[in-house]
């Protein structure tokens, strides 16, 4: 398996944060597919030249981030991020009869499915975009991003907003970070919901790979959510050949010191103007948003999705679970 993994051993950023975030970035970015199943511990450990609980407690940090599912027996393998197909299926009289007699399973009776299935046939295209996440920061960040590059209306709302009413998402595209799919899926189970994660562009990591050692690098963002990851993804990088700060861009008494004499200020789309504005000698802005991913929402924005039904009339085991109420239905 060509896994390639590069480990700074004199960065200062422990062995086991490293492995935790290239292998989270790798399967991210697909580079590690859905179902592919990870080196054993023992092996990698082999190869890397590192202890075997190093390897096994970063399989332990990536399975708790729902990156991985560890199966007793077999191995480390991918976590898929959320069933939206019926491989098995070889066309769609038989993904139509499957999915069908799943939902007979799960205890919806007829008028269920029937009620169901007419909602589909009357759905259209989402009018606009949705972000969920806890973080009222990172969804800002990812609303600007998107107004600008989709052309459509966006909002955004955490998780808790979506378990009040998952009406939020009735007809749009519902885009989360890969660690609230499940939730949103389980609160909202009609709603068309997309994947955005953070990576890194080529051309940024070969901006930040080209630097001479002894730089300065400042990270300046509008969200707590991205700068632990960036943090950790230069360290891991560069280690202590270039110096590193990152700080929230609403806190300028911490990084307006350093912005001047930074020889490279990397910024969000919500941070490149106060940068700028500070008198950052080369700035570079970073999107969370990345090509790849722009083109599959785009592709998204043409798939009909249903709108909700009234709440009062809502039935079925799904239904309980966007109430709160777990308990199956006599």
């Amino acid at each position: 398996m060509g896994l390639e993994i590069v480990l700074n051993r004199r960065g200062g950023v422990p062995i086991r944060d490293q492995l935790v975030t290239q292998l989270e970035l790798k399967i991210l970015d697909g580079s590690l597919a859905h179902g592919q199943r990870l080196p054993s511990v023992r092996s990698l450990a082999r190869r890397l030249k590192v202890h075997h609980n190093t390897v096994s407690a970063a399989y332990q940090d990536l399975e708790e981030a729902g990156h991985v599912e560890l199966q007793r027996g077999s191995g480390v393998f991918v976590r898929h991020a959320g069933v939206s197909a019926l491989p098995e299926a070889k066309g769609l009289d038989e993904m139509i009869r499957l999915a069908l007699h799943a939902a007979f399973r799960k205890g919806f009776s007829g008028s269920d499915i029937r009620s169901a299935v007419e909602r589909w046939l009357a759905a259209s295209p989402p009018d606009r975009v949705v972000v969920v996440d806890p973080s009222p920061e990172m969804g800002e960040l990812l609303v600007h991003e998107l107004k600008k590059l989709l052309g459509i209306p966006a909002s955004a709302c955490t998780v808790e907003d979506v378990a009040r009413d998952p009406g939020r998402v009735s007809g749009a595209l519902t885009l989360v970070l890969p660690y609230h799919v499940a939730a949103v899926r389980a609160l909202s189970p009609g709603a068309s919901v997309e994947v955005v994660t953070l990576e890194v562009a080529e051309p940024d990591r070969r901006a930040i790979t080209s630097l001479p050692a002894g730089s300065i690098v400042l990270f300046l963002s509008h969200s707590p959510t991205v700068l632990p990851f960036a943090s950790v993804f230069l360290r891991s990088l560069r280690g202590d050949e270039i110096l590193v700060e990152t700080h929230l861009v609403s806190t300028p008494k911490e990084w307006k010191r350093l912005v001047k004499v930074a020889d490279l200020v990397l910024t969000d789309a919500l941070s490149t103007d106060a940068a700028r504005a500070a008198g950052a000698r080369k700035v570079r802005e970073v999107r969370v948003v990345q090509p790849s991913a722009l083109e599959r929402l785009r592709d998204a924005l043409t798939i009909v999705v249903p709108r909700a039904e009234p709440r009062d009339h809502s039935r079925g085991p799904h239904a309980a679970v966007a109430r709160g109420d777990h308990r199956r239905p006599s």
